[in-house]
């Protein structure tokens, strides 16, 4: 067992998310002129997201997911039927519980779309997981798609400004399920997550509870180490997975850190985020190789545990990155 018995605890802030009430003060994204009355549970104002006020008369029918998050999300809650397409995968997998359902939706382009890709399928809504899908390279930012009468919606973390936790999430999933028109599915879903987020925490908890892991993410780098801060919503995974991140007291979500500053801080485990390429073990040897970390619990103990990018996304499959990581930290108690 290479988990020694130093510990600290991590309290994470609860962030908020706004009700789906009308407010003020934010961009807004007016729906086109109403053609009848409105479905059940509409109109639906979707408020401050990420500065952006969205009003809906009916449920979107032709929506684009930028990256899989988003689009793991919209088919979590049954949505593909009402998916235009998707596209900014980026080598991400789609989780096998969302495959079948995926493989209805067309592909409009394996990286950032173009504008005019974006427009080819007649969107009626754009979802990002990240801000970058709505980038001005592209041509598409939010300002633009509004212009153009698409409504956007972007996952809620790219813009917390503070640590976020679960209720986040949920609150994400509750917000597309009340703009697609399926509270009941969204509902249902929460719950679900909810209890296996419970049946890890009684796990680790009982008579005994577990002494927390500290934690180092390694997303990448040689010079210097891209980890996770405070902001990113993997750092909540590792505190719900029985950890505690070593560099949580920074207020950003992918920092930059040298060597010095990991060896300082001592990981018992340095969690690497596997990309696919470069492999793990290519990263782990790049670990190996850096003098300033010989000395780290983790690197000495060789505690390596891996998750994949697309599990520790916000998103559905956060709570499934949750039960993998704890499985990894505290093996014991998952027998």
């Amino acid at each position: 067992m290479w988990r020694i018995g130093r510990s600290r605890l991590l309290c994470c802030s609860v962030v908020a998310l706004a009700l789906l009430l009308a407010g003020c003060g934010s961009a807004v994204q007016d729906p086109a002129p109403a053609t009848g009355a409105s479905p059940a549970g509409f109109p639906v104002t979707d408020t401050d997201n990420c500065g952006v006020t969205t009003s809906y008369d009916a449920p979107p029918a032709r929506a684009v997911t930028l990256t899989s998050n988003a689009t793991e999300l919209m088919l979590e809650l049954g949505l593909e039927k009402s998916m235009a397409g998707t596209a900014y995968l980026r080598g991400r997998q789609i989780g096998p519980q969302y495959a079948a359902a995926y493989d209805t939706v067309p592909v409009i382009a394996d990286g950032q779309p173009s504008l005019e890709q974006l427009l080819a399928v007649e969107p009626d809504f754009v979802y990002s997981g990240y801000p970058d899908g709505f980038s001005e390279s592209s041509g598409h930012t939010r300002a633009r798609l509004g212009e153009l009468g698409v409504r956007t919606h972007l996952n809620p973390e790219s813009c917390a400004g503070a640590p976020v936790s679960f209720d986040l999430l949920f609150d994400e999933i509750t917000r597309v399920g009340a703009i697609f028109g399926v509270p009941d599915r969204a509902a249902a879903s929460v719950e679900a997550l909810r209890a296996r987020l419970d049946a890890v925490r009684t796990a680790l908890g009982g008579t005994a509870p577990v002494a927390p892991v500290s934690v180092m993410v390694y997303n990448s780098g040689t010079g210097a180490a891209r980890t996770v801060g405070g902001e990113a919503m993997l750092n909540e995974i590792i505190t719900q997975a029985g950890g505690v991140n070593v560099f949580a007291d920074v207020p950003e979500r992918f920092p930059e850190v040298s060597w010095e500053q990991v060896a300082q801080r001592r990981p018992e485990a340095i969690l690497i985020y596997d990309y696919l390429n470069p492999s793990v073990d290519s990263k782990i040897g790049a670990l190996r190789a850096v003098p300033a970390i010989a000395q780290v619990p983790a690197i000495v103990n060789g505690a390596f545990p891996v998750m994949s990018l697309s599990v520790a996304q916000p998103g559905p499959r956060s709570v499934e990155a949750v039960e993998q990581l704890a499985r990894q930290l505290h093996p014991d108690r998952f027998r």
